[in-house]
């Protein structure tokens, strides 16, 4: 009923009259978000990687803020040429406003920590998988926890969350939260366009894990704006182990992945940007709501599965099908997924049989849009992928990235008879019929 009560509270704050009539359908699956294992958060990918990018906060008044409520900013180096790379960071979401909370306190959300520096890697390939380190480089450090989609004007408290839970992790009566993941995001490219975002030829949108989510999400909105001003622009996205499924867990309770992003869902407003007042704003694509939310499930566009149906942006996925954070937190695998735990017989057939819905939920991917996407799908069990190592039809990873980005910028891209060539898939067991002897391929079975 608590539970219950705080979805209620939240259509309440938020306004949103088609919210509030979904209530009481949502309740029944928010309910199982109390069982859920609060560790189920990915670590941080961070941006570690290529040069020195300086730190560049927002104001306030932009809306930008971290879930402290202080400003949120991003990470920006000048290139040389006419190539601009948006990397959004990734870290797994907080699916509660406890767990937000404790996030407020780390890097995860909040900028009071942040370097002034950080290193910021371009994410454009040649054919023969050379990266490109001339474009204008910009990194989206993570502040929010819902993957850049939420919205709400006023702080939330952050003690709504039911007393069960505060007596274990308690959280000061006076708490706030900012959820403006998306306001994060705008107002970020409003500052990118000032600084010549709108004279680039090429854009590519990359992130990892919850940023590869956010790269599903938002590719197309930054696309749109981009082409507002320079229409013959080459938009293109590169998620990064962020293909998360719509799947149930190994011991078929209600603690589900897709339950918990149910209730991140009503608690940080992801609606979409139409309309007016406190009900709207969200970041997440109008056309996939239009669809999900008649069938009383909008959270599916906040899930890349879904919402991917709707992207016009091309893209090129990299993922494993037996994604290591998927093994430990959507399959919620006792063996898979955890070094030097072995699996039985019946875990085994669980995780085989989680690759196949990988597989199947992968599907549309290779067609959609008349066959320009790309993909790279391993077989390696691991979240942080040995990317530059892995090879399939006798390319590398970035081989693959860098001649599907060629054949579409010169216009051969598509569905032949054999398929589309530039999706590469391994059709082996986990890490490739325990043959990769990669130290970031968790052992099986």
């Amino acid at each position: 009923r608590g539970l219950c009560a705080t979805l209620r509270r939240t259509a309440k704050h938020t306004e949103h009259n088609k919210m509030t009539a979904m209530t009481s359908v949502a309740c029944l699956v928010v309910l199982a978000v109390a069982a859920m294992p609060w560790t189920a958060v990915a670590a941080p990918l961070g941006n570690t990687e290529g040069e020195s990018a300086t730190l560049q906060l927002l104001p306030l008044a932009t809306e930008a803020a971290c879930l402290d409520g202080s400003p949120y900013g991003f990470y920006h180096r000048a290139g040389t040429s006419d190539r601009w790379s948006i990397s959004i960071e990734g870290g797994g979401w907080c699916y509660n406003e406890t767990l937000c909370y404790e996030r407020s306190k780390t890097r995860l959300g909040t900028s009071t920590v942040w370097p002034k520096v950080d290193g910021c890697s371009c994410a454009f390939y040649s054919p023969n998988g050379t990266q490109d380190e001339t474009c204008h480089c910009s990194y989206l450090p993570y502040g929010d926890g819902a993957s850049f989609s939420g919205y709400v004007k006023e702080p939330v408290p952050a003690s709504k969350w039911p007393a069960f839970d505060n007596k274990t992790k308690p959280v000061p009566a006076d708490a706030k939260l900012w959820f403006r993941g998306i306001k994060n995001l705008d107002a970020t490219l409003d500052q990118l366009f000032e600084m010549g975002l709108g004279n680039a030829k090429e854009v590519v949108v990359t992130g990892g894990s919850a940023g590869g989510l956010s790269t599903f999400l938002h590719m197309d909105r930054i696309a749109t704006r981009v082409k507002a001003v320079n229409p013959n622009a080459i938009i293109t996205g590169m998620p990064v182990v962020g293909y998360f499924l719509d799947h149930g867990n190994e011991a078929h309770t209600a603690s589900t992945y897709p339950s918990w992003m149910n209730y991140i869902y009503y608690m940080q407003n992801l609606t979409a940007g139409t309309g007016s007042g406190a009900a709207y704003g969200g970041g997440l694509m109008p056309k996939c709501l239009a669809h999900y939310l008649p069938l009383n499930a909008p959270y599916k566009c906040f899930m890349s599965p879904h919402a991917q149906q709707f992207v016009k942006t091309p893209y090129f996925m990299l993922n494993s099908k037996y994604d290591a954070w998927q093994m430990n937190n959507i399959l919620q695998s006792a063996c898979a997924g955890k070094p030097n735990v072995k699996c039985d017989a019946t875990q085994q057939a669980d995780v085989l049989a989680y690759g196949e819905s990988f597989l199947q939920q992968f599907a549309p991917v290779p067609p959609s849009q008349g066959g320009q996407n790309g993909a790279f799908i391993t077989s390696c069990i691991c979240h942080g992928c040995p990317w530059s190592e892995l090879k399939l039809e006798g390319k590398t990873t970035y081989q693959a990235v860098g001649t599907w980005h060629d054949a579409l910028v010169n216009g051969r891209l598509g569905v032949g008879d054999d398929g589309n060539s530039n999706v590469l898939v391994d059709p082996r067991h986990p890490n490739g019929n325990d043959t990769f002897t990669y130290s970031q391929c968790v052992h099986f079975p």
